[in-house]
């Protein structure tokens, strides 16, 4: 749940910051050009997904807890996306690997 939890805020966040003005389009995953050439739905959707997220984790762990939770994943998840997407570091590869590993440490460890 908490990798679901992550994955949902992650879309949420790359959707808004490729929806950004301030943003050029590198295509690194591939469907930044659709979400610069539609910014205002890609805003809506994105901030519909955050608010999905935000409500499962507080569903997940309770109102204060979940909510401290929330912002905490989405700290990470935004520096994340801010320092490695410039770079062209973010790629299906990397977040493959990298949600695979978290469902299973969250399968085998709660």
């Amino acid at each position: 749940m908490a990798t679901g939890i992550s994955l949902l805020a992650f879309i949420a966040f790359y959707l808004l910051y490729c929806s950004s003005k301030k943003m050029t389009t590198m295509g690194n995953l591939g469907f930044e050009q659709p979400i610069g050439a539609h910014r205002k739905a890609s805003k809506y959707v994105g901030l519909a997904l955050m608010i999905f997220s935000l409500g499962l984790s507080c569903f997940y762990w309770g109102i204060g807890s979940g909510t401290f939770t929330f912002f905490i994943i989405l700290m990470t998840v935004a520096s994340l996306v801010i320092l490695l997407a410039p770079l062209r570091l973010l790629n299906y590869r990397l977040l493959g690997i990298l949600f695979l590993c978290s469902i299973l440490f969250e399968t085998l460890l709660f």
